[in-house]
C-alpha cells in the first residue's frame, strides 16, 4: 500500500517538473488539457442553467 502511494506521489511530481521546465513540450499538454477542461465545465454550467430554468417552468405550470 505504502509502495503505491510513493508511486503515485513520485509520478505527479514527475508531471509537475515536466510541466514547470517544458519538458518534451509538455506545456503545450497541459495548455491544452486546461482548455479543454474549461470547454467541458462551461457546457455543463449549460446544461445545469437549462434544467435549472426547465424545473422553474414546471414548478409555475403546477402552480397554476
Amino acid at each position: 500500500m505504502f509502495g503505491k502511494i510513493v508511486f503515485i506521489f513520485i509520478l505527479v511530481l514527475l508531471i509537475i517538473l515536466a510541466i514547470m521546465f517544458d519538458w518534451f513540450g509538455s506545456r503545450e499538454f497541459a495548455q491544452k488539457g486546461v482548455e479543454g477542461a474549461q470547454k467541458a465545465v462551461e457546457q455543463i454550467q449549460d446544461t445545469g442553467d437549462q434544467v435549472s430554468e426547465a424545473i422553474e417552468t414546471i414548478k409555475e405550470k403546477g402552480k397554476e
